[in-house]
């Protein structure tokens, strides 16, 4: 017997990008040379995380050189590569240093070439972003070429960052407007510069501090 039924809207596929995020951060610290200052990311975004019904799940490790960050990223070999729950994480979060399409920690330097190797293939399998929490890494000439070469080399949907040097807390601030209602929206990949385009209506800091998007 056929049956006419009507297409219930809860059934179809969800658009809502998956509670999911990894953070990889440097050492600010030992940037310094300060063995108590322990600063870090990793509080407010589990703060973020815990307000979200259902929460974020957060993966956070701290990288300090491009051999570690190879181990994370590195296809096919790498961590993220081999862990089966991390192939639909939408957003990775790099906390570091940074001066144009440079990143860089407390123990080197990693130039343009190095990252956007680092990131080869990311996105070609599913939806991701790479938010570059970092100074000036999007500045300028030099940092609009490394989005476009970090964008078609990773095949990632998106860049974010900032295009001078941010205050920490001022920075922190716009990440986490810009994470909450990334997570909260009903279509982020739909909606990405919609979202963008809203954290900094509203937050002025945004605006003077540079944060940019950038698309394939």
């Amino acid at each position: 017997m056929d049956i006419d039924k009507t297409p219930n809207p809860a059934d179809a596929p969800s658009t809502q990008a998956p509670r999911k995020l990894v953070c990889l951060e440097t050492y600010w610290g030992d940037h310094n040379g300060r063995m108590f200052q322990d600063t870090s990311v990793l509080p407010f975004l589990q703060a973020l995380a815990g307000r979200l019904d259902p929460p974020v799940a957060l993966a956070h490790r701290h990288v300090e050189s491009l051999a570690h960050l190879a181990q994370y990223t590195a296809h096919p070999d790498g961590i993220l590569w081999r862990d089966p729950e991390t192939f639909d994480v939408p957003v990775f979060y790099l906390s570091f240093h940074g001066s144009p399409g440079t990143l860089k920690s407390a123990m080197e330097r990693l130039e343009p070439a190095m990252v956007v190797n680092a990131f080869r293939n990311w996105g070609r399998n599913y939806p991701n972003l790479v938010y570059f929490s970092a100074c000036s890494v999007l500045a300028g000439e030099e940092g609009r070429s490394f989005a476009q070469a970090f964008l078609a080399e990773s095949g990632c949907r998106a860049v974010l960052g900032y295009a001078t040097d941010v205050d920490w807390t001022e920075s922190m601030l716009i990440d986490l407007l810009f994470l909450n209602r990334f997570y909260r929206d009903p279509d982020p990949w739909a909606n990405l510069e919609a979202i963008h385009a809203s954290v900094l209506e509203d937050f002025t800091p945004a605006r003077r501090l540079g944060f940019e998007l950038h698309r394939p």
